[in-house]
């Protein structure tokens, strides 16, 4: 048996797998919700938000390239030269880089003017998306989650940064830090921002009562002593 690395092996297991991934990814990230909505809601797959997503199926794009380029040039370079080899002035395979050409072109301008059926194709995909924000309730201010507890209890709520604390000092939080960042403070607690942003919603509305909070949430961060860093 020998013990020779097998080039064509590797590459095209390599293609397999790096088109499986940016397959799976690219489904992901079709039906996925908006960007600063996933983020509200805590939307994931496999535990991988759709940032991280797009950050997978972005390097798998790359690395496809690489085996392709390999593929192309390491096992079948003499078979893909032939397709551009001019024979009496004409292209050998003239017809069929004529008729993938005009798939190629047709394939963009279709789907840049939105013809049919490319923009059903598009709005499926958005109709998916949209979908998730049924039930959700917003702020009103654009990426909420990204700005620190200081200004969210500032903007969203148009209280200090002291009543926010205030609030939750019946559950607990110690250690506060105003530059905490929503997002980092909710990743740290278990909660989503939206579950953050109800529950402060809800203390701040019934006055300083926390009977009508339930408490009972596997998820809520209130269950526990919280600490942000």
């Amino acid at each position: 048996m020998s013990n020779r690395f097998n080039w064509q092996s590797f590459i095209s297991i390599g293609l397999l797998l790096s088109f499986i991934i940016m397959l799976f990814s690219g489904i992901i990230l079709y039906i996925a919700p908006e960007g600063s909505l996933s983020r509200w809601i805590g939307w994931d797959i496999l535990n991988l938000t759709k940032k991280q997503w797009e950050q997978q199926h972005t390097i798998f794009s790359y690395l496809f390239i690489l085996f392709t380029v390999f593929h192309l040039f390491k096992i079948n370079w003499v078979y893909f030269i032939s397709y551009f080899v001019i024979e009496k002035l004409k292209f050998k395979f003239l017809k069929e880089i004529t008729v993938a050409l005009l798939i190629t072109i047709l394939v963009f301008i279709g789907t840049f003017n939105s013809w049919i059926p490319f923009k059903n194709i598009i709005d499926w995909g958005k109709d998916i998306s949209d979908s998730y924000i049924i039930g959700v309730e917003l702020t009103g201010i654009p990426d909420a989650e990204k700005l620190t507890l200081e200004e969210f209890a500032n903007q969203v709520f148009h209280i200090s940064y002291q009543r926010m604390v205030e609030e939750l000092s019946d559950y607990n939080l110690s250690n506060t830090s105003k530059t905490t960042i929503v997002s980092e403070f909710c990743k740290i607690n278990k909660i989503t921002p939206e579950e953050f942003y109800l529950k402060l919603k809800s203390r701040i509305l019934i006055g300083g009562s926390i009977s009508y909070f339930n408490l009972s949430s596997s998820n809520s961060f209130f269950d526990q002593t919280i600490t942000i860093l």
